[in-house]
């Protein structure tokens, strides 16, 4: 345990300056402690990347569509070695770069990410791990001057074999930030809605990432209404629901009809290295390099894209069956120019209206 407070601390000095340890952890003090205030109804979007530099068409789109609260991923939370030893121990990870600050008239919600693998082996030690992570994210939103945070979100799949120890870990991390003025949210996937609340203030439902990626025979794991709506017959949720729908797209890359990895690479015109197939799949026509990865002649690449009039029908059917007040946000993920252009702006605009 002594190696891990040691690699812990020396993380967090790494990511957030040449400051001694102490001097970060007094400063999450410098954040005024305030009275925590009603959950408003804001247009929102996720920043999901390792460095935060939004381009000017980003910045635009976020003052175009009036969106007043950005779910801003800090860091990751994963199993990995420690430096000084081969023993595997949860440590913080792919820490968020900002080469510009955050706009201040934006609310802003550090974002954490836990994977599953991270979460099983913080069993009987969450008092520790809430504590230290709350203490990174308050000292990287000190350092980088973000003093508008009203909530603070974990991010994990957790299963009913890892429900106790991330319940737990919620719990103490929301009695931590309600002493200083600020709620704790989580995501909700499908298969979570009927189990048991996790102790939070409210969840965010993602609608995205829905099918089964890895299978050849998906048409589109991203967002498909067949998959969803299974859920969502005959099920209620009894904690306030904001709803999240994406508008990304990657390529799910096979071999031999077996999957190989996700491409963020979205652009497969090129005809002298891509066929596309009368299924909208692309097929690779001659070897070659993409994303580090080596594509061999005859791999195959499924083009995954939410189809907007797919986002608006899985919409109005989650709206409609578990809204429980009439104020929520609608959520975007997430902040990408790229991916966004896919969208004119009355559609945007209709995806952020509510149903």
């Amino acid at each position: 345990m002594k190696n891990y407070i040691f690699v812990f601390v020396a993380i967090l000095m790494v990511s957030c300056g040449k400051q001694n340890a102490s001097t970060l952890i007094v400063a999450t003090d410098s954040l005024a402690v305030k009275t925590i205030g009603p959950h408003r109804e804001y247009n929102s979007i996720y920043h999901w990347k390792t460095t935060f530099n939004p381009t000017e068409s980003e910045l635009a789109f976020l003052q175009n569509h009036h969106i007043k609260r950005l779910y801003l991923r800090f860091f990751d939370v994963a199993l990995d070695n420690h430096w000084l030893g081969e023993q595997l121990s949860a440590i913080p990870i792919a820490t968020t770069t900002f080469l510009q600050a955050p706009l201040s008239d934006m609310e802003i919600v550090p974002t954490v990410y836990i994977t599953l693998e991270a979460i099983r082996s913080v069993n009987g030690k969450e008092a520790d791990y809430a504590n230290r992570i709350i203490t990174r994210i308050l000292a990287i939103a000190t350092r980088h001057k973000i003093n508008n945070i009203n909530e603070v979100q974990f991010d994990c799949d957790w299963t009913r074999t890892t429900r106790n120890s991330y319940f737990k870990l919620c719990r103490i991390a929301r009695d931590s930030l309600h002493k200083k003025g600020i709620e704790l949210s989580s995501t909700i996937r499908l298969h979570q809605l009927r189990d048991d609340c996790p102790p939070v203030d409210r969840g965010v439902l993602m609608l995205y990432n829905t099918g089964a990626l890895k299978s050849i025979n998906t048409k589109n794991s991203i967002l498909d209404y067949l998959d969803i709506s299974p859920y969502l017959k005959n099920v209620s949720y009894r904690m306030h629901l904001d709803f999240a729908y994406p508008t990304f797209s990657w390529g799910v890359w096979f071999r031999d009809n077996k999957f190989k990895a996700i491409l963020r690479t979205t652009d497969f015109l090129d005809t002298n290295y891509y066929q596309q197939l009368t299924d909208g799949t692309y097929k690779v026509l001659k070897d070659h390099y993409l994303e580090s990865h080596e594509l061999l002649r005859d791999d195959i690449i499924r083009l995954e894209s939410p189809r907007y009039d797919e986002v608006l029908k899985v919409k109005q059917l989650a709206e409609r069956t578990l809204r429980n007040n009439i104020e929520y946000s609608v959520i975007l993920y997430h902040l990408d120019s790229i991916a966004l252009t896919k969208y004119a702006t009355d559609e945007i605009e209709n995806i952020y209206r509510h149903s």
